[in-house]
């Protein structure tokens, strides 16, 4: 149990392989696609940090086993950050709400919608975690 850390991360459907974003549009209307982020400030775990996260932003309550780290790192904006995906059986269609819309991408589409240097690598880690984890689910050798 940790305090003060910020949790990131996406919703991944499998059978697709697509990622769920959210699209969130400033005053001045610039927008990108960002990975859901929140801060915590309690003692909690990160994945139930990201559980709560996923709970606030898309009334999506998720067992915890279904929620996999990325990966960790301090950044001098944010201090630690833990980068988390979760599995979902549904590519489930979320509303919009006031300044945020989602939307399902491919691994493949990432680098064809506006999305920061910084979200561009933890999508691209998190891809090689989910495919790691599926060679490890079917036996084959896998480095981590």
């Amino acid at each position: 149990m940790h305090k003060n850390f910020y949790v990131s991360g996406f919703l991944y459907h499998p059978r697709t392989e697509q990622i769920l974003l959210q699209q969130k549009t400033s005053i001045n209307g610039n927008s990108y696609w960002t990975l859901f982020t929140k801060k915590i400030t309690e003692d909690k775990s990160g994945e139930e940090g990201f559980n709560e996260l996923l709970q606030d932003t898309l009334n999506l309550n998720l067992k915890l086993n279904k929620i996999k780290i990325i990966y960790s790192y301090v950044s001098k904006e944010l201090n630690k950050q833990n980068i988390y995906f979760a599995e979902v059986k549904s590519l489930q269609k979320f509303p919009a709400s006031e300044n945020t819309t989602f939307a399902w991408f491919t691994f493949k589409q990432i680098h064809k919608i506006n999305v920061s240097e910084q979200t561009k690598h933890d999508i691209i880690v998190g891809q090689r975690v989910i495919d790691s984890n599926s060679r490890r689910d079917l036996g084959e050798r896998t480095i981590g």
